[in-house]
């Protein structure tokens, strides 16, 4: 059977401030929601309305699955790919279940409550206020908690025995030959066993490669299987060329096809050796930009187009990697799989337990955080850009209680997916045990700005900024002489138009970024990662105190504004990452 896939682009919304509408029955098909708010989706909420801008509490949504996507002849779900908090779903009346977290997908069957002649209408409330229980988990959330339906949502139809996951993993062998290693997951919805064959097919570029495995499953059942494929002359993704593959997987009974789909991935390995980062053998130093997925007009939905053009602008830079805070819709991966961009994963556990802060332990946020990883990874397991897994930011993983956390996350990252790097972020590194479990050392610095002494002047910065961040580097890479270590943030205001010798000014921020710069190429460590690509907005609650931070909404940190107008820490950083082997920052 023939996969289809429609997209639910109507629906209706309605504010429920007062937290009405559960004991009020507003999921029931006979609730009148004639005076609801028709929207599009996918939208941020935020932008229904002037009145909705950085709108935290509940709404909710209804939308009718019409008679022509209902097809008993299939099994049907419905997938959504981010809600923003807390969604709970009912369909004609019946509660389907809940999802905590905005940034990964969920799905239901429907197939059992569907109507072949009848309305069905598809109901959900989404709470995306903000709670220390849920994640990010701290009390403090830095970026816009845009609501709603943030990706699309779609009803997927399929057949009762399909193919219901696909992971591939790579390994390299010699003589440039790879093994491609398939692990899927076989499900029969059905009251009859399955007897069938699964084909896999892997187009090269001078043959296709060919192989049928036998596959059983029992009534009713799901079965794991794996199977392998040895490529000869194997290409390689890799950052100057980002080859991929694609594989085709076709499940079929006798003459029947029961199912087909296909997967690209990339061959390429990724592993610390040491106090080195290497990718396919060769050592790599990091050279990247944390990002926001927001883009001015858009919020978080952006156009691929605009998100491609922004990758490729990101790249031009001399940048290799770029690192987020939380997970992003997955045309980004795509595009990144495609240009040759490296990729730094995030759980949304951030600012949590903070540093120093004596707080609750709230044991329900490592929960969340755990079944987000496994969200996460389950998604994008199949990413050549994904390079690592990061678990947290600057949190209290300096205490026990976040030892301990950090640890079983970072086990349950490796449990899932070997072939890639794990870590977390913090501030500095003293009193972090769990890096002895990590691969890499990440480490965010700010000196000149929120550690020690404010560099009000450039004059200042080399004292204030330079010397206390290479000494920090040094003294991390001699903490952990087996480990690299990446410096995941560092940078500072700057607003465009502003020109001089002061903060806030461009000019300030471009001398800031290349002498820290200067000292991670004199420390020795792995790379750093800038804060940020571009200026974006700051949740409502989150403003600075006006003497260190910026007392305002918007956090111009970027190098770009967030329209994407350059300023000059562009081309001081662009100049930065385009030196060759670093030898004239060295000579300084």
């Amino acid at each position: 059977m023939k996969r289809n896939q429609v997209e639910l682009r109507e629906w209706q919304y309605q504010v429920d401030q007062d937290n009405l509408g559960e004991t009020r029955g507003w999921f029931q098909p006979e609730w009148d929601k004639s005076g609801w708010l028709k929207v599009e989706a996918p939208q941020p909420r935020d932008y229904y309305e002037k009145a909705f801008w950085s709108y935290e509490g509940i709404g909710w949504y209804a939308a009718e699955v019409t008679t022509d996507l209902v097809d008993l002849n299939s099994l049907q779900k419905i997938v959504f790919n981010s809600v923003s908090g807390h969604a709970r779903v009912w369909i004609n009346g019946t509660y389907l279940g809940e999802h905590y977290g905005t940034y990964l997908p969920f799905e239901f069957w429907i197939t059992p409550y569907l109507e072949q002649n009848g309305k069905n209408e598809i109901v959900m409330r989404v709470d995306n206020r903000h709670r220390e229980e849920w994640l990010p988990g701290g009390p403090v959330v830095e970026w816009v908690q845009y609501g709603g339906i943030l990706q699309k949502v779609t009803i997927d139809s399929i057949g009762f025995q399909h193919v219901s996951s696909l992971q591939i993993r790579t390994a390299m062998g010699e003589a440039d030959k790879a093994v491609v290693i398939c692990e899927m997951e076989i499900a029969n919805r059905t009251d009859t066993s399955l007897e069938g064959i699964v084909q896999l097919e892997l187009p090269e570029e001078k043959q296709t490669i060919i192989s049928e495995h036998a596959v059983q499953c029992g009534p009713n059942e799901s079965t794991i299987v794996q199977f392998e494929i040895e490529v000869s002359n194997a290409e390689l993704w890799s950052l100057e060329s980002p080859y991929l593959y694609t594989l085709g997987v076709k499940l079929t009974s006798g003459q029947m096809i029961l199912d087909e789909v296909s997967q690209r991935f990339g061959i390429r390995t990724i592993e610390s050796v040491g106090n080195q980062i290497l990718l396919n053998g060769k050592p790599i130093m990091i050279k990247g930009f944390n990002r926001y997925d927001e883009y001015a007009e858009y919020g978080p939905n952006v156009p691929e187009s605009v998100i491609r053009e922004d990758l490729l602008k990101i790249k031009s830079t001399g940048a290799n990697l770029v690192r987020v805070h939380y997970p992003q819709a997955p045309v980004h991966l795509d595009i990144m799989d495609e240009i040759g961009l490296l990729f730094m994963e995030e759980v949304p556990l951030n600012w949590w337990l903070s540093e120093g802060a004596d707080r609750t332990f709230i044991p329900e946020v490592v929960d969340l955080a755990e079944k987000a990883l496994e969200e996460m990874i389950r998604r994008d397991w199949n990413h050549p850009c994904v390079i690592a897994w990061s678990m947290c930011n600057e949190s209290g993983t300096n205490s026990e209680d976040g030892d301990a956390s950090v640890r079983r996350l970072m086990r349950r990252a490796k449990e899932l997916d070997p072939s890639r790097l794990v870590t977390f972020v913090t501030i500095g590194s003293k009193g972090h045990d769990a890096f002895e479990e990590a691969d890499l050392v990440c480490i965010n610095l700010y000196y000149g700005l929120f550690h020690q002494k404010l560099a009000l002047e450039i004059s200042e910065l080399e004292e204030l900024v330079r010397k206390p961040t290479e000494k920090h580097l040094k003294e991390t890479a001699e903490e952990y002489p087996g480990k690299p270590v990446v410096l995941t943030e560092f940078g500072t205001h700057g607003i465009l138009g502003l020109k001089g010798n002061t903060r806030f000014s461009e000019t300030y921020q471009a001398a800031y970024l290349e002498q820290v710069w200067t000292a991670v190429i004199h420390s020795g460590v792995q790379g750093g990662v800038v804060w940020c690509w571009a200026d974006y907005y700051h949740r409502r609650s989150f403003i600075g105190d006006g003497e260190v931070m910026w007392n305002s909404p918007y956090g111009p940190y970027g190098v770009v504004t967030i329209d994407r107008q350059e300023k000059e820490g562009f081309d001081t950083v662009s100049r930065l990452f385009k030196l060759e082997n670093h030898k004239e920052v060295l000579q300084k």
